[in-house]
């Protein structure tokens, strides 16, 4: 059985993948088109916009996946305590049982 967090960080790095091959994409076709056009101020637009869009959201994906494998984390650990209360209730029910 694997963990929530096993789980969890096997969907994070794949939405994380694909967010960003789709921003590297559209940069990059957004780059290609500036250059094609002939027209390179536009250049001065699309490399600090793509620079920024593109760190914020690197930025932005990382924190939410940390914030997504802490939680998994958090329930793997409640789900290992509720059993570890499930089985002292267990032999204190057999303690009871036997006087």
């Amino acid at each position: 059985m694997s963990s929530e967090q096993t789980k969890e960080e096997k969907v994070t790095r794949t939405l994380e993948k694909v967010i960003m091959t789709f921003m590297y994409l559209l940069f990059g076709f957004m780059f290609l088109g500036v250059a094609f056009s002939r027209e390179l101020s536009g250049l001065f637009v699309v490399v600090p916009l793509g620079a920024f869009s593109i760190g914020l959201t690197k930025w932005g994906l990382k924190w939410q996946n940390d914030r997504y494998l802490r939680s998994a984390k958090n329930v793997d650990d409640i789900q290992e305590l509720s059993k570890k209360i499930d089985d002292i209730h267990t032999r204190l029910n057999r303690l009871e049982s036997e006087e």
